[in-house]
């Protein structure tokens, strides 16, 4: 499963593509958007459960919705919300497509309505190594953060660009 480095670029990239001229301000905020479901390693609760399912995202769109209505009333609330919310999901689904090497092996996409786990089995991401004190820990999250870097990194940046080109005044 990504690393907390391809969860923040694929949370960039959804955040780029929010609007015009909005800076690095909701970019930023979905790239922590993005990595937060892996807040559950400081919580007493298991790994890849309730942070990474659709009932989470559902808790961001409501917490970002309150939080940009009051911060940025003249904002279009909803729609940064859903972007923010979409970027939380996103990370749903790179762990998904991603290599998972523990178990349960999966994640509980749908829950509270099913405990039951999901992966795609095409292992589109390595799987981040936490045994620091096993040989080739370094070598081996290096290697799954570098390929991360590939294939999210032109995503973000043609989101930025293409962001910026398509609604730049004529």
């Amino acid at each position: 499963m990504p690393s907390p480095v391809g969860h923040a670029l694929a949370g960039i990239a959804l955040g780029s593509l929010a609007g015009r001229d909005r800076g690095w301000g909701v970019p930023l905020v979905c790239g922590f958007a993005a990595a937060l479901a892996d807040v559950d390693f400081l919580l007493p609760v298991v790994h890849r459960g309730p942070t990474h399912s659709l009932a989470a995202a559902v808790v961001v769109f409501a917490v970002a919705l309150a939080t940009v209505r009051i911060l940025r009333p003249t904002e279009r609330p909803v729609r940064v919300a859903a972007v923010i919310s979409l970027a939380a999901l996103s990370h749903v689904l790179l762990d998904w497509l991603g290599e998972d090497s523990s178990t349960p092996r999966g994640l509980m996409a749908f829950w509270p309505f099913s405990s039951e786990y999901y992966i795609s089995g095409l292992d589109a991401f390595d799987a981040v190594s936490r045994r620091y004190w096993r040989e080739g820990f370094w070598r081996h999250n290096t290697i799954a953060v570098a390929k991360e870097v590939v294939i999210l990194l032109p995503l973000a940046l043609l989101a930025r660009k293409g962001t910026a080109t398509f609604f730049r005044k004529r």
